[in-house]
């Protein structure tokens, strides 16, 4: 939570001093576009605090711009939604401002309407020009003036998974643990579990392409497939281009050929094959059936094949972690030797008694750059038996003090998100934001952000507490990455790594699993970056901050940290990922 200007406490976070209210007209458009300026408006005035200049301004902005009526109505409807169920945060009393001018003190829901009003009145001439069906202005469904929802109507998780090689998008990875929403999944190679969250379990053995439609439907294009349906997940359906397979609470296999052609066996229970002229055939345990032509005839067992089942992915899954993880211990013995370390934490060897996390770099002051450990626990990280370390309380971080001045850097670390719920969730962050200092951190959206500035925050101008918006903006440099995470890969371990060189353009490059992503926005960009500091940080947290209410602490969990004095290669880090990756 933070203070606005009128000193009410919203859900949004300042992006390293990027969000005050005040800004001139000429920059009040590019703040806008970042999204945090609106939604903190927005949030104050939908709690019932804000100002009667900050109120002009937020009619000014829903009055000028069409995707900041629309950011205003989807905020209002979500508020309005979560009140109903209950599901708002109750403020410390202290913290509400007792100087509230006499808008924000008219009831909250009367204020939301007045503006819910005022926000349809204009679009209701845009909506009458264009047509019910097409979008209003710039309404559309990439536009970058407000990000995409992070809602999830996922349906079935991996569960289990086994040498599993996925065709995916680029930058993007599943695996065990990732959250399925509808669409195909393909398994290029290796042995995987589905779980269905109407009970149904589904293996597959690569090569497999599925089409997950429903909790309770699936359509097999190739492959090989094993179901497990429990009598709480009867009905649970699996298609393929001839027959659809009902399951009565049983334990089937089923191979999708080329040209339409399928097999089916049942090891337990019964099935219900019905082929595309709607007639249909009842196979019981030790029945199999060959479906081809929109046909459906019994035929022997015994030419079948396997069919895997959860054992087998088990077993499997257990071996590789276990040669996994011997392999990134080699790896990562040899890394302790490279001189360009600032600092390097594997995080082996912890357990419940551990108070320091150790810096295994072999070159530099050693013990002097250990960590300390401030209500942390130890958990298992990317494979069993490997240390991680769980940051889950507000009061969760690790301590550093790490003296010197560096032209370029890397920062690296191997982070399990579990949720991304403050505006700014930290990774690493200096105490307070002084000349130099660095913030890296990740957005509510799913982004990876490194901030510094030459100056830090300036002094505040008489009669204010804190430096002006204009003041800390003129010299912050802030980059953005494009969002690479949603509620549905929560779980899903990531090697989130950010090099930095003063004396190249572009000087800052984001990679996520190995790969360099681009920038979704920023702030000074294109000038030169100062010296970079960090002194006294916080791993997972931001223990002093520039305000009491700016809460950042991690919701997830890291297993191995490393700091570089130089940029490494794109091929570096492709290198780190491959020898780290589960």
């Amino acid at each position: 939570m933070r203070s606005t200007a009128s000193g009410c406490n919203v859900a949004a976070g300042f992006g390293d001093f990027d969000i005050f209210f005040g800004q001139s007209p000429g920059d009040r458009e590019s703040v806008c576009m970042d999204n945090h300026y609106l939604n903190e408006l927005t949030l104050a005035q939908l709690d019932g605090c804000i100002s009667d200049g900050e109120f002009a301004e937020l009619q000014q902005l829903l009055e000028s711009d069409a995707a900041a009526r629309t950011r205003y109505v989807e905020l209002a409807r979500l508020d309005a939604e979560l009140r109903e169920s209950g599901g708002t945060v109750d403020e410390p009393a202290d913290e509400q401002s007792p100087q509230l001018s006499s808008w924000s003190r008219t009831p909250r829901v009367a204020q939301a309407l007045v503006i819910a009003a005022a926000v349809l009145v204009l679009l209701i001439p845009a909506w009458m020009l264009v047509g019910p069906d097409r979008p209003v202005g710039n309404q559309v469904a990439d536009t970058t003036d407000s990000p995409p929802s992070n809602s999830v109507r996922s349906i079935a998780v991996i569960s289990a998974e086994a040498d599993a090689v996925w065709k995916t998008g680029r930058g993007k990875r599943i695996g065990r643990g990732t959250a399925l929403e509808p669409g195909t999944l393909t398994l290029v190679e290796g042995l995987a579990q589905v779980d269905f969250f109407s009970g149904a379990s589904i293996t597959l053995s690569g090569p497999t392409e599925i089409e997950l439609k429903s909790r309770k439907l699936a359509i097999l294009h190739r492959g090989r497939v094993r179901a497990d349906v429990p009598p709480a997940a009867r009905g649970f359906e699996i298609q393929t281009a001839d027959v659809r397979l009902e399951d009565l609470g049983t334990s089937f296999g089923i191979v999708a050929r080329d040209k339409g052609k399928s097999s089916v066996i049942v090891f337990d229970g019964e099935v219900r094959a019905i082929d595309r002229g709607g007639e249909e055939l009842s196979l019981f345990e030790g029945d199999a059936a060959h479906l081809a032509g929109g046909n459906a005839s019994k035929s022997p067992s015994d030419d079948f094949g396997t069919f895997p089942d959860i054992s087998a992915i088990i077993e499997r899954s257990d071996g590789l972690g276990k040669s996994r993880y011997a392999q990134w211990k080699s790896a990562a013995i040899e890394r302790r030797k490279d001189p360009r370390l600032i600092a390097y934490y594997d995080f082996e060897g912890l357990n419940v008694t551990s108070h320091r996390l150790l810096n295994r770099a072999a070159v530099g002051t050693g013990n002097e750059l250990d960590g300390g450990l401030v209500g942390v626990r130890v958990a298992d990280g990317r494979w069993p038996g490997k240390p991680a370390l769980d940051f889950r309380g507000e009061g969760d971080r690790v301590r550093f003090n790490i003296p010197g001045e560096f032209d370029a850097m890397t920062l690296y670390a191997w982070v399990r998100i579990d949720a991304l719920d403050r505006q700014l969730n930290s990774l690493f962050l200096t105490d307070h934001y002084d000349q130099g200092e660095i913030h890296w951190q990740l957005s509510a959206q799913g982004a990876l952000c490194f901030a510094t500035s030459p100056v830090g925050v300036p002094p505040a101008p008489a009669g204010l507490k804190f430096a002006t918006h204009d003041q800390i903006q003129a010299e912050n440099r802030r980059f953005w990455s494009k969002e690479f995470w949603d509620a549905s890969q929560s779980g899903n371990w990531f090697l989130l790594a950010t090099t930095v060189d003063r004396a190249k353009q572009p000087s800052l490059v984001h990679y996520i699993n190995g790969q360099p992503v681009g920038f979704s926005g920023g702030h000074n960009m294109g000038r030169p970056l100062p010296k970079l500091r960090i002194g006294r940080a916080d791993l997972g947290n931001w223990t002093d901050p520039i305000r009491d209410s700016a809460i950042r602490s991690l919701n997830g969990r890291i297993d191995e940290f490393a700091m570089y004095s130089t940029a490494l290669a794109p091929a570096e880090i492709l290198t780190i990922y491959e020898e780290g990756r589960p």
